[in-house]
């Protein structure tokens, strides 16, 4: 994996909220705390971005967002009623989002081997669940589903 991506080292899907922390690999730590911003790209539709900001300090980032967002963004679309949304780190000084995964350890097969659970939440379009999952890739993506 090329330096400069978004590493991500925990993911904590609990309270109708999911938080990341990470570290940038290969940046340079800073000391001051730098606000980052992190985008939310409906795959299907990548004109709809969602943003909410994260913390970046030494490198480190960290956010946390309510899965709320998620359902103000448009109605979930096709026959199986599912977005999938996949996670960018916009970080100042770099003209490319770093898309966010993990990389850096020798677990293989991520999409099959780490599950984490799906939050759910009563909207005005009806419940939703939103669980967060690694791709074949290892980058870090959300699946939200009705129901």
């Amino acid at each position: 994996m090329e330096l400069g991506h978004a590493e991500v080292e925990q993911v904590w899907p609990r309270g109708g909220r999911v938080r990341l922390t990470g570290f940038i690999a290969g940046a340079e730590a800073g000391s001051a705390p730098e606000t980052a911003t992190l985008t939310l790209t409906d795959r299907d539709h990548p004109t709809v971005v969602l943003t909410c900001p994260a913390t970046l300090r030494g490198g480190r980032f960290e956010t946390s967002f309510g899965i709320d967002l998620l359902a103000s963004a448009s109605p979930l679309e096709g026959d199986d009623g599912r977005q999938v949304w996949d996670l960018h780190l916009k970080v100042p000084g770099r003209s490319e989002p770093l898309r966010l995964g993990r990389h850096l350890d020798d677990i293989p097969n991520k999409k099959k081997v780490i599950t984490f659970p799906a939050q759910t939440d009563d909207t005005p379009m009806g419940p939703i669940s939103v669980k967060p999952y690694y791709t074949v890739q290892s980058n870090l993506s959300l699946i939200c589903r009705r129901g």
